[in-house]
This record gives structure tokens, sequence and C-alpha cells, in this order.
């Protein structure tokens, strides 16, 4: 019989397995990428999802990394098309998924990701 999962339980298992592979990986810097992760739901609500997309794909590195795994999550293939293409409703729906997957993205990257270059790890629960 196959286990059925809640979808937060999906969403928590993609962002852990993202957040692992990232510290598997040895990304780039660790902090930085963090901070582009905690960083991302505030300029959503900020400046809007599209446009923070849009910014997050221009920067590239570790911006883009993020960018990824938020758009394999949504699994709409190219997110910029996505975002120029979409209706209206499609378009708030990809959001407010965005909003709750980045919740748990954000959570696993306080928790594994090292804070400096010391390799200090932050591992409090933190909302």
């Amino acid at each position: 019989m196959a286990s059925l999962q809640t979808i937060e339980q999906e969403r928590a298992k993609h962002a852990l397995d993202a957040v692992k592979t990232w510290k598997n990986q040895g990304a780039s810097d660790q902090k930085e990428l963090k901070s582009y992760v905690v960083g991302m739901p505030a300029m959503i609500l900020m400046s809007g999802f599209g446009q923070t997309c849009a910014f997050y794909k221009s920067k590239g590195g570790n911006h883009t990394l993020v960018l990824n795994v938020l758009e394999d999550w949504l699994g709409k293939g190219d997110l910029m098309n996505f975002i120029t293409q979409s209706s209206a409703q499609d378009y708030q729906l990809a959001q407010a998924e965005s909003f709750a997957y980045l919740n748990w993205l954000k959570k696993f990257a306080k928790a594994y990701l090292k804070n400096d270059s010391e390799g200090v790890n932050n591992a409090v629960a933190t909302s």
C-alpha cells in the first residue's frame, strides 16, 4: 500500500532535499545562499512575485540556485514564461504556493546551512 503524504509533507521533503543538496555539494557561500532564501518571501511581498523572480534570475549565482528550486517545485516549466503568460488566477495561485514552499525552504536553510566561514551551523528552530 502506497504511503500518502500531505502537501505540507511533500513541500517539506522537496525543500529539505534541496537544502541538503546545496550543503553536500558545498554551495559556494552558504551564508549568502541562506540570506537569499530567507529574504525572498519579504521581497515578494514588497516588490511582487514576478518582479522578485525576474530579479533572482538576473542576478545569477546563488540567486539562481534559489529560483531554480522554487521553479522545480512549482512545476510550471520556465517560470519567466509562466509569469508573463499565465492568467491572473494561476499567477496568484503560484504566488501563494511559493510562500508556502519558501516557508519550508527558509526553515531548512536556517537549520542546515552555515552561518559563517568558520562553519558554525544554525540549528535553532525559528519561524
